[in-house]
């Protein structure tokens, strides 16, 4: 089976070559229609083998689409976008499914990050990528252009795959998101004006709406699409999914959880609207109920239902110790702390963050588990050397009574801030190493530090030096400060006697 890679572009320079890079070996040919390019996109396209057909744009995708289509020779086709690509690891998957005969049509989970954040969400959408060249199968729509009704039409057999296309056109910034998000608004606008393929341009119109800020007429395009209906199943469960989350936001939160509860119905199999729902009950103080529906999407993550499978047309993919930490917080405040420590602490054990291992930790030392606190931040000894690891963990030695260990972990900050350098000086104190104690004061004072508290240990730790003169300008200010502190007052006097004392026997 010969298969044909068919693609539309312009201006591609950036994502092209490593796109073309992943399908090498894949396909048997490269079609190509530019819709205008000016920068190094056609040469590029030639050195990978392609045939370029010059296409004028005309403000409609699918035309662009058809025309690549048109030109294919393939037996099946595969379509991609220059910013996607395919590892070649599933190249053997694609060649045995169109040599098999089992399905006319295979279905590609399309990863979509969205954003620049290391740590940003990914999307899954399953797509008819993969399809037999047949009569009658074109794309339809202007702008999120469909191949599927007309597989549908000629009645196509169309299949799932676990076959994952990275993609890689959101993961740009914010600029350049609503800059498309512009465009295709007024394309959308143009194909529901024309009704074609109604109720699907409507969920694509509503989508692009709440992307450009425009909440309220997004939520009511999308209620357009369920009214218009023949979207399928899944569509109409993620659109369920968007309301819930945009109702959660306007602080409507029982047409949030009625919007996840249609989500579910339309879409049984998924995890989207459980992770959803738990957010909207953990916002409105339903803790334990919370827990169980993060417990349900959980339970689909570990058990890999969920891997490399969409069951709604937009399905978010999240990181497992998202989920252990959204699940850990609601389960600390639904008071199940067994359920609580499991998550967390699998949640900071599989991301590695600052964030998740104080939050771990922080719980642990509320239950006044301090020796598990100090092992579980142990664990993480590859931030040993980092200074927020070194004032944390000397702040959980502190509460635990071990001032000496937490003395040595804060004398090895390399920039102290005002805090750390009072704890640093109590724990001095506690350890009897005055001398330190009043280095660590007096360089906390430089950087600002005015604490009255803090000052009067300052003064008593001068006092215990013999230092007279000092104690007594330290405890002047805590006096001019609170002059009701009657330690304090006890000590300036007795320091003030001993200038005296010495005063006269000199």
């Amino acid at each position: 089976m010969r298969l044909s890679l068919s693609m539309i572009v312009k201006d591609e320079e950036r994502f092209l070559p490593d796109c073309l890079e992943s399908v090498k070996g894949l396909v048997d040919e490269i079609i190509i229609a530019d819709t205008g390019s000016t920068d190094s996109t056609k040469e590029i396209a030639l050195k990978f083998g392609a045939r370029v057909i010059d296409f004028p744009w005309r403000n409609d995708f699918s035309a662009a689409r058809n025309e690549s289509l048109q030109h294919t020779t393939g037996d099946w086709i595969l379509y991609l976008d220059a910013d996607e690509r395919i590892d070649k690891s599933y190249h053997s998957s694609i060649r045995e499914i169109i040599s098999s005969w089992k399905a006319d049509a295979v279905l590609l989970n399309l990863k979509s990050k969205i954003g620049t954040r290391e740590d940003a969400q990914y999307h899954l959408v399953a797509y008819p990528r993969l399809f037999r060249k047949m009569k009658g199968v074109c794309f339809a729509g202007q702008v999120h252009e469909q191949i599927t009704p007309s597989l549908v039409r000629v009645s196509a057999r169309i299949i799932p795959s676990e076959v994952v296309i990275d993609h890689l056109g959101y993961a740009q910034d914010d600029d350049i998101i609503l800059e498309k998000a512009r465009r295709n608004r007024t394309l959308l606008l143009s194909q529901v004006e024309k009704r074609k393929n109604y109720g699907y341009a409507l969920y694509q119109l509503g989508q692009t709406e709440i992307v450009l800020g425009n909440i309220d007429a997004g939520l009511h395009r999308l209620e357009e699409a369920l009214a218009a209906g023949g979207i399928g199943d899944s569509v109409v469960a993620s659109i369920y999914c968007i309301i819930a989350e945009n109702r959660m936001k306007k602080g409507d939160f029982d047409a949030a959880i009625l919007a996840c509860d249609r989500s579910l119905s339309a879409a049984p199999n998924q995890s989207f609207a459980h992770i959803m729902k738990g957010d909207v009950l953990a916002r409105i103080g339903k803790h334990p109920e919370s827990v169980k529906e993060y417990s349900v999407a959980l339970k689909e993550y570990e058990t890999g239902l969920l891997k490399g499978k969409a069951h709604t047309a937009i399905e978010p993919v999240f990181d497992t110790y998202v989920l252990y930490a959204k699940m850990g917080n609601a389960a600390l405040l639904a008071g199940n702390n067994e359920t609580a420590l499991t998550c967390l602490g699998k949640a900071a054990r599989q991301k590695r963050t600052p964030q998740n291992i104080v939050k771990l930790v922080q719980v642990l030392v509320s239950k006044g588990m301090f020796d598990e606190a100090v092992s579980a931040a142990n664990e993480f000894s590859e931030f040993r050397d980092e200074d927020w690891y070194l004032k944390f963990v000397s702040s959980v030695l502190m509460d635990k009574g071990d001032y000496a260990e937490a003395s040595r972990l804060l004398g090895s900050v390399s920039s102290h801030d005002i805090v750390s350098l009072s704890s640093l000086a109590n724990c001095r104190m506690k350890t009897g190493d005055f001398t330190g104690a009043e280095s660590a004061f007096l360089q906390a004072v430089e950087l600002g530090y005015d604490d009255a508290e803090g000052l009067e240990l300052l003064g008593l730790v001068q006092f215990k030096l013999l230092k007279f003169r000092e104690a007594v300008d330290t405890l002047t200010r805590v006096m001019e400060a609170n002059p009701s502190n009657a330690r304090a007052a006890k000590f300036l006097q007795a320091a003030r006697a001993q200038i005296g004392s010495a005063t006269v026997a000199g």
